[in-house]
């Protein structure tokens, strides 16, 4: 095998084709980002605005360009140094398509990630939702994890930062102002992910991480409003600087190779690694029953993942080494220096398609996307030039493709007023300043992640604050160190003032204990999943009477009378997953929390006539102590609050590790 075929750059590639180069759509506009190298006039004459007859002043200035423009003999041989480089950069360099892919991938995960969570907005990031800002942990009372989102607790200042993230997140997928965008969709992003820790998840870790490294990467330099900006200042330059000279088509570099690259692909291979080095128990070595229990796994499993828990348990083994090995050895395939961009193929198809695959048989929200976005920046450049081209080439999509660009980049052009014009080339190359940055916040977070493989992915101390504040950090323990072998679903047992019982929880359904045809469904959406999964464990106690009591509220306020709510019980019907054998163990029914309704909004409550004649029987003292009159004189907002109900378990987050992310301990 050649060294061209091994570096990812096939013969003949098809890039180079004339109708590819003279090609003036979207794809190609992207040309004047090229390094913000200074313009040179091409040797030939633009015959349309030509003069018929021109002065030897010109034809002078034409011949003096002209000799500029021809390519200069070597000095000398290449030094090591940039032998060396262009060796790793053949290799390890993502092509900029890629990272344009990947950008459109991961602002569409923005936007799905808002829209989702705005469908409970109030439930989850206002005060009259399940945590207020009083009892958050991990928001605005904790500086490691900020959040702008606890300045206002009413909806609509949530509606408000909801709708600026959404405006940015807009940005960042087409493509305009990309970096600004990234760095205030980041932000944003920690913020809202900050307001509320317990609807957390595997996918909103990942999309942070990898959202914060592509800052310092070029993934506007394809497919983009910038590439399209950039290519009409370009042309704007060269006009400036040789006005009778034709505008040439200077293209970019097909791959870029940096820092900030490569910690942006190590930050997605750590992911993986580091989940299968805290994957420790039995389950995933000695019985191979993971993939087993995780099948068996109430809230995640689908009716798909259902019948593949039906399989011989020989092959359920398989299947959950496969997957063990897959995530220890999976990453190293990147740095395979023979047939790299082979292998880079192998490994993006592969991951790509375990995500999936989880995506077919576990519900587990937004993860599997997030993933399968970010693994499409390994894709090198040969998977552009020849599979991806013979496939638009057969299915006959080139000319619509191109049709679309072109109508792209037309649309920019004509509101260009609005958009205005970049004030230098995008930068392909990094700067020796943002690499120093990248150098020691990669280092940083490097250390970090060391340090969780060894303590179950969790980081303490004060010297992990940064880290913390940065949200670089992030628990990969996926179904580690084993995936639980008990899980079930909830009942809430809400009795009403005609005396009636309802689930108010399962759509106000008659109240049943019995499993239902697919507990995954009885959840709302993912976000509500994730809650009920953290609320079990025993430092979230707390927040089981917090969202008992809005469950009352979400109800009283649309069925007053004798329709609301008096009191609500909460139960988990937990059940234990055989091995080796399929199905249950018997169901048992555990009780989590037991509250009494507040009054409906606008009731206000009344005192019974006993508590009425005690109350005025009852004479002040004739000579009361100055705490007694002070305490009398203050005014009810003034007065001291009564210390709130001590709960059976620790209050929200206390049980967990400074920093800790919490709800990220078992699956994602």
């Amino acid at each position: 095998m050649s060294s061209e075929r091994e570096s990812g750059v096939p013969e003949g590639d098809v890039a180079e084709r004339k109708d590819e180069v003279t090609e003036g759509t979207a794809d190609s506009a992207s040309t004047p980002a090229a390094a913000g190298s200074n313009p040179t006039p091409a040797p030939a004459q633009d015959k349309s605005s030509a003069p018929a007859e021109r002065s030897s002043e010109a034809k002078s200035s034409e011949a003096k360009s002209s000799a500029e423009a021809k390519p200069k003999p070597a000095s000398g041989s290449p030094s090591w140094l940039s032998q060396a480089y262009a060796w790793f950069e053949a290799r390890y360099g993502l092509d900029l398509r890629s990272l344009a892919l990947f950008r459109l991938a991961t602002g569409y995960m923005l936007l799905y990630d808002l829209f989702s969570r705005a469908l409970d907005l109030r439930a989850h990031y206002t005060d009259v939702g399940i945590l207020t800002r009083e009892r958050l942990v991990g928001g605005w009372g904790q500086k490691l994890f900020y959040s702008l989102h606890t300045f206002g607790g009413d909806t609509t200042s949530q509606a408000a930062l909801f709708s600026v993230a959404a405006v940015f997140a807009v940005m960042y997928f087409v493509g305009y102002r990309t970096r600004l965008a990234a760095i205030v969709s980041w932000v944003l992003l920690c913020s809202v992910q900050g307001r509320n820790y317990i609807v957390l998840q595997g996918g909103d870790d990942m999309l942070r991480v990898m959202l914060f490294w592509a800052i310092f990467t070029p993934i506007g330099a394809r497919f983009s409003v910038d590439a399209v900006l950039a290519r009409r200042l370009w042309q704007k330059q060269w006009l400036d600087y040789a006005p009778n000279a034709p505008v040439p088509e200077h293209r970019l570099p097909k791959r870029v190779l940096s820092l900030a690259t490569m910690v942006l692909v190590l930050q997605l291979l750590t992911v993986y690694f580091v989940s299968a080095a805290l994957k420790t128990g039995p389950t995933w070595h000695q019985d191979g029953s993971a993939i087993h229990l995780a099948l068996h796994h109430h809230a995640f499993v689908t009716r798909i993942g259902r019948l593949v828990a039906q399989l011989p348990v020989h092959i359920l083994q398989g299947m959950t080494w496969q997957v063990w090995w897959l995530e220890l050895l999976g990453p190293l395939l990147f740095f395979v220096p023979w047939g790299t961009f082979w292998w880079r193929t192998v490994q993006a198809a592969l991951f790509i398609s375990f995500h999936f695959g989880l995506f077919l048989n576990m519900e587990l929200g937004h993860f599997p996307w997030v993933a399968m976005a970010c693994w499409l920046v390994v894709l090198p450049s040969w998977f552009w030039d020849r599979p991806l081209w013979a496939a638009t080439q057969k299915l006959n999509v080139r000319v619509r493709l191109r049709t679309l660009a072109r109508r792209f980049e037309a649309f920019v052009i004509r509101n260009e007023h609005w958009l205005g014009e970049p004030f230098r080339l995008p930068r392909i190359q990094p700067s020796l300043v943002g690499s120093a940055v990248v150098l020691v916040l990669a280092s940083y977070a490097g250390y970090g992640a060391a340090y969780a493989m060894q303590h179950r992915g969790q980081v303490n101390g004060e010297r992990f604050e940064p880290l913390l504040m940065l949200r670089l950090h992030a628990n990969w323990g996926m179904f580690a160190p084993n995936p639980p072998n008990t899980s079930g679903w909830f009942v809430s047992v809400a009795k009403q003032r005609n005396g009636n019982e309802m689930d108010v929880w399962n759509d106000a359904q008659p109240v049943t204990f019995d499993e239902p045809a697919l507990p995954n469904a009885t959840y709302r959406r993912e976000r509500w999943r994730k809650f009920g999964d953290n609320i079990l464990s025993g430092g979230h106690a707390a927040i089981r009477g917090y969202f008992l009591r809005w469950l009352c509220l979400d109800w009283n306020e649309d069925h007053p009378g004798p329709e609301a709510i008096e009191s609500i019980t909460l139960y988990h019907m937990v059940q234990t997953a055989n091995w080796p054998g399929k199905g249950y163990g018997p169901l048992s029914k555990n009780q989590l929390a037991r509250e009494t309704c507040p009054p409906p909004p606008g009731e206000e409550t009344k005192d019974k006539p006993e508590d009425a004649k005690k109350k005025a029987d009852k004479k002040p003292s004739r000579d009361p102590s100055p705490a007694s009159t002070n305490q009398a004189s203050k005014s009810p907002a003034d007065r001291p609050r009564r210390a709130p109900r001590k709960p059976s378990a620790h209050p929200p987050g206390a049980a967990e590790p400074l920093g800790g992310t919490t709800g990220h301990d078992q699956a994602r």
